[in-house]
């Protein structure tokens, strides 16, 4: 039992060291103007594969601000949610959506861009402000 338990950990610390670099690149962030940023709700759930190869869901209903642009978008952070890229570490994200669709993420700790090879559409609703 114990050598299993070695060769877990060893595979498992196998497997780490072979997760590629979160492929990134500098993004300036412009913050929304607006006193009342834009809100949103993913109407649909979405899945993405990670170009990491993990898949991921977005869940209906998750619910969004805009919190600005970079050159490839608009950044809408996740009020409901939590979203993370994963390679060889695990990052904080929220989407970059242009013309209806994830295009990628913008990591707020790396100030940067990482894109996503293949986009998804997304089914965005407004939420009006009081």
């Amino acid at each position: 039992m114990h050598r299993f338990k070695i060769a877990a950990a060893a595979a498992c610390l196998a497997l780490a060291a072979c997760a590629a670099e979160v492929v990134r690149q500098p993004s300036e962030l412009k913050p929304t103007a607006d006193a009342a940023p834009r809100s949103f709700v993913l109407r649909d759930s979405v899945k993405y594969m990670l170009d990491s190869r993990y898949e991921r869901v977005l869940r209906g209903y998750t619910q969004f601000v805009e919190v600005g642009s970079i050159a490839q978008g608009r950044v809408l952070r996740p009020t409901n949610a939590v979203m993370t890229v994963e390679g060889k570490h695990m990052h904080e994200a929220y989407a970059v959506v242009k013309d209806d669709r994830l295009i990628g993420f913008y990591l707020p700790v790396e100030r940067s861009f990482s894109p996503l090879s293949q986009p998804v559409s997304l089914t965005l609703e407004e939420r009006k402000t009081q």
